[in-house]
């Protein structure tokens, strides 16, 4: 399918339109770390079953990256965008109504299933509403909405908590995503999608195994699993990290936004550099990300201050904005359209295998070495250096010269 020439004015409203659902997405996520203090008292959770309902949601929601990839390749890109926020919104707002224990694991189980394509599908959309050449920064400012619901994210569902209550707290948020999904509906139509459904006969059809023969896809989906090893570490144990060096947890919270801001101006910042001075070499820009993040590791578990520290905390936090921008830029840029959406659901479905091992890795090496994270440090260096040799090694400076070009061609 080629792409369109679509306005600069629609172009904004549509990437403005897919920035903020991935911002609500991220929300969503982060409301029930705040809201399970209340769920815990009212419904009488433990901590190890409050444990469970706070990960489940990211086992259904890795496993439907891939699923829904599938499912935008086959459907498009806009009904399954209104869909999966239909859902999730949906499931949001039932988890007010949650009365135990199961009743809650079951809904958060849902609610990952229902969330789980809407990343794929939106990487899709930019692919076709946006040309080539301003792909890196459309896509970079997409990621970007990643910082900013984490950053605000805890703090609005915190405030909704306490003036409203936790069960109506997930009924408002899942409202606003009923009118995101209405505007995705709405918005998202062009004129062009009566050409598309017309052209979908003419289309190559691609085997779907075609997608794990290729080469490229395994080099990239080890570069994102490697880095979101250092990714997920740094954001699920440097809280701890820092009460351990003497700090409370309400400064804790208001250093780790700093990391948040600065990765949220690079992402957008990459998407700059991709598109003007890296075509063709947009590997390199993960490679130095990578190695960049294991040398700020290094220095700042090993800072002689905890102003130094968080310093090189922030430097790491931009280090890593510049990887995912970088390898969602050339899968979007070089991927043959018909297995686009499969790519990134597969690529993205290793990053999420990545975010449940990695804490889970870390908190082993710290108890087997007596809590030291110097260890653990060391463990994020290995994962940083070997997710540079993984991008060092992807190929992608030869781009889709046709409509119906083999992905192993095109991605090769």
């Amino acid at each position: 399918m080629q792409a369109f020439a679509v306005s600069n004015k629609r172009k904004s409203m549509i990437i403005i339109m897919l920035f903020i659902g991935m911002t609500l997405s991220y929300i969503d996520k982060a409301s029930i770390n705040v809201a399970i203090i209340p769920i815990q008292k009212d419904l009488h959770l433990n901590s190890f079953e409050s444990g469970l309902i706070l990960s489940i949601f990211f086992f259904s929601y890795a496993l439907m990256h891939p699923i829904g990839g599938w499912l935008t390749d086959k459907y498009g890109a806009r009904k399954v965008l209104v869909f999966s926020v239909l859902a999730f919104s949906l499931f949001t707002s039932l988890t007010s109504l949650a009365w135990s224990f199961a009743s809650l694991l079951l809904l958060r189980f849902l609610f990952g299933i229902g969330e789980g394509s809407v990343f794929p599908a939106s990487m899709r959309s930019i692919s076709d509403y946006f040309p080539e050449n301003e792909r890196g920064r459309a896509s970079s400012f997409f990621l970007s909405a990643q910082t900013f619901g984490g950053a605000i994210g805890s703090v609005a569902v915190g405030v909704l908590v306490v003036s409203l209550g936790w069960r109506y707290m997930f009924v408002s948020i899942g409202m606003i995503g009923v009118l995101i999904a209405w505007a995705f509906w709405v918005y998202l139509k062009s004129p062009e999608e009566q050409q598309i459904k017309k052209g979908k006969q003419n289309r190559t059809k691609v085997p779907y195994k075609m997608l794990f023969k290729t080469d490229n896809f395994w080099k990239i989906f080890y570069t994102k699993f490697f880095s979101n090893i250092v990714n997920w570490g740094m954001i699920s144990w440097m809280p701890s990290y820092w009460v351990s060096k003497g700090l409370d947890l309400l400064s804790v919270s208001a250093l780790m936004s700093i990391p948040y801001v600065a990765s949220f101006l690079m992402f957008n910042v990459s998407g700059f550099i991709l598109d003007k001075y890296m075509a063709g070499r947009e590997k390199y820009l993960a490679v130095w990300g990578l190695i960049s993040s294991s040398v700020f590791l290094y220095l700042m578990f090993n800072a002689a201050s905890v102003a130094i520290g968080i310093m090189y905390m922030t430097f790491n936090a931009i280090s890593i904005a510049f990887i995912g921008t970088s390898l969602y830029t050339m899968i979007i840029k070089y991927s043959g359209k018909e297995l686009m959406g499969s790519v990134t659901g597969f690529v993205s479905f290793g990053g999420q295998i990545a975010g449940g091992i990695s804490p889970v890795a870390i908190g082993f090496v710290l108890t087997i070495f007596n809590g030291s994270y110097i260890a653990a440090s060391w463990f994020l260096i290995a994962a940083a250096l070997a997710g540079a040799l993984a991008a060092i090694s992807i190929k992608n400076n030869i781009k889709e010269k046709n409509e119906n070009v083999l992905i192993e061609q095109s991605f090769n």
